[in-house]
């Protein structure tokens, strides 16, 4: 995702729904629900697809979901009451500062957490939601042999969930070998989820449980999917790729699942069964989003276009934001080449649109499917009347002059974007785009030191010191903000983060080398000492340090997947 993401606020909100929780001590839950079932809990719901599911599907389970998007609240309550859900209970926030007098330790059954911003750069890092603090509160809010799931389409953001995760004593990965899981079946996916799926990006699922459960239940199923595997190693090319499909079929939750299965039966040649698959994946589909992803399946894999017009219609039908419409339009006019179609739908699509981000889609796909530069434009402008947030000035700035090449105009909008900045953070991301798209080193040099009043930490300073060398070329400056960055410094990895650009900026080595040798005092858990020693290793060149902290984060690892992670010796 782009920086267009919503942010904690300290807002008092409140809203006047039996369904809604306003509590600044522990509630009482089991009066809340009527009822003492199993708590489970959503931190970040968004659009809420998950959680209505999830409670229709358990009624003798209770939800809570927290989620700091007013609109967020307003629309899944709305849902809610329309389908009279009795054992969901929504709290407005953010989840760091609520779980802790929200819920009694070991209260919880089990915790979602599906694809949280993973805010990518390092500057960001204080942004993100999945942090050790926040672990150690869940860990502590299951109950033994609750269960933690995680979900991201961030494939480093991933990574270093599973670090944290492996960290927490009390967890246990139910993936021990590679850390990841590649599906979940018995969990709906939301419509976000299935944009990735559809596209084919990969999806990195993440289980844990809390220690008290049975481990030999997650050996037993690891050792019978050996099993499994080595009877088929005696079969027959064609004959494992039966078994495998007609597994696959079998274990398919969802139409998203089941066109999978079609589209590689397709590829594999036998069509016919790829069609019977197909249909079954019709009669599952469950919204706009399936339908248009299977339509596009059957124009290709079979060259049906009736068939895909007829789901098209299907999925417009269903269609329930201007984001659906916008898909639908870009995907018919790709598929059946029918531009009117696709007008209409960008029509419709225009009318309704949720936020900024549909509307800057909405221009791009006018533009580039029609051609149609003063539509474009005039969708541009909508979306500026709604701007109000810095991230939405900003990429529509950015918007504006990538796809209509008018500097003038971004210009105004990075303005308006710089005003509304909320911390430094926010100005670095703009000051690089003055220097790489207006080059107005100017006004950006007014920026950075706009940027430096707001900074407050190690990562602000630090974040703030590589932007002036890779934009304004000042060392000097830099070099001040990099001592600052040092002092403020209490973390393993703020050192650590701090020398590799020291290494990177200024080529300084022997500063860096007292910043590592600072990270590895401060350091304690297994991927502390792993990344310092792969910086050791690649950015100062020392080897011999790097095999010393190598050793220590071996002593600290304990599953095969920390093992899988070291150099081999």
């Amino acid at each position: 995702m782009g920086l267009m993401t919503a942010r904690p606020s300290s807002i008092n909100f409140i809203m006047e729904d039996p369904c809604f929780v306003d509590a600044e001590q522990h509630p009482d839950w089991k009066l809340q629900f009527g009822s003492h079932q199993p708590l489970k809990l959503e931190i970040g719901f968004g659009m809420g697809d998950f959680l209505i599911e999830m409670a229709t599907r358990e009624p003798q389970s209770n939800f809570v979901g927290i989620d700091f998007s007013q609109d967020g609240i307003r629309n899944i309550l709305d849902r809610i009451n329309n389908l009279q859900i009795k054992n969901i209970r929504v709290v407005y926030g953010d989840v760091r500062e609520k779980i802790t007098h929200l819920f009694k330790d070991e209260e919880l059954d089990t915790v979602y957490i599906n694809f949280p911003d993973p805010w990518p750069k390092k500057r960001h890092f204080k942004r993100r939601l999945v942090k050790p603090g926040l672990i150690s509160q869940i860990t502590h809010k299951l109950s033994p042999e609750g269960r933690l799931h995680v979900a991201t389409d961030s494939g480093s953001y991933a990574l270093e969930i599973l670090e944290y995760l492996n960290a927490e004593s009390l967890l246990k990965n139910c993936n021990r070998e590679s850390g990841f899981l590649a599906e979940r079946c018995n969990l709906p996916k939301t419509k976000y989820e299935k944009s990735f799926i559809y596209a084919g990006d990969q999806i990195f699922y993440l289980e844990y449980f809390r220690l008290g459960t049975n481990e030999t239940t997650t050996e037993s199923i690891e050792e019978n999917r050996g099993n499994i595997e080595n009877q088929e190693k005696a079969l027959s090319n064609d004959e494992f790729l039966i078994r495998k499909f007609k597994r696959a079929e079998v274990k398919a939750n969802d139409a998203c699942d089941l066109k999978q299965v079609a589209d590689q039966l397709a590829e594999a040649g036998d069509k016919q069964w790829a069609k019977e698959v197909y249909l079954k994946a019709e009669e599952r589909a469950e919204d706009s989003l399936d339908l248009n992803w299977l339509a596009y399946s059957i124009n290709e894999a079979l060259g049906d276009k009736e068939w895909a017009r007829q789901l098209y219609k299907k999925a417009e039908d269903l269609s329930e934001s201007s984001l659906d419409l916008n898909w639908l339009a870009y995907s018919i006019f790709e598929t059946l080449g029918d531009i009117d179609w696709a007008r209409e739908l960008f029509e419709k699509a225009e009318t309704q649109p949720e936020n900024i981000r549909e509307l800057c889609d909405l221009a791009d796909s006018i533009s580039e499917v029609l051609n149609d530069r003063e539509w474009a434009i005039k969708v541009y402008k909508k979306a500026e009347e709604k701007a109000q947030a810095h991230s939405e000035f900003y990429e529509l700035a950015d918007n504006v002059f990538a796809r209509l090449g008018d500097p003038q105009w971004a210009r105004q909008l990075y303005k308006k974007a710089e005003d509304k900045a909320e911390d430094s953070s926010d100005l670095l991301s703009l000051v690089e785009c003055l220097c790489e798209k207006l080059d107005d080193k100017e006004w950006a040099r007014q920026v950075y030191k706009k940027a430096e009043r707001l900074a407050q930490d190690s990562m602000d300073f630090c974040g703030l010191a590589d932007s002036l060398c890779q934009n304004l070329d000042d060392e000097e400056w830099a070099k001040g903000l990099y001592q600052i960055a040092e002092e403020k410094s209490a973390e393993s990895h703020e050192f650590r983060w701090l020398g590799d650009s020291l290494c990177e900026r200024l080529g300084d080595k022997s500063w860096a080398s007292e910043l590592y040798k600072k990270a590895e005092d401060k350091a304690d858990v297994f991927y502390e000492w792993l990344r310092l020693a792969d910086s050791l290793r690649l950015k100062l060149g020392d080897e011999e340090w790097a095999r010393q902290v190598y050793l220590k984060a071996e002593t600290k690892a304990k599953d095969p997947s920390h093992f899988n992670r070291l150099p081999h010796r």
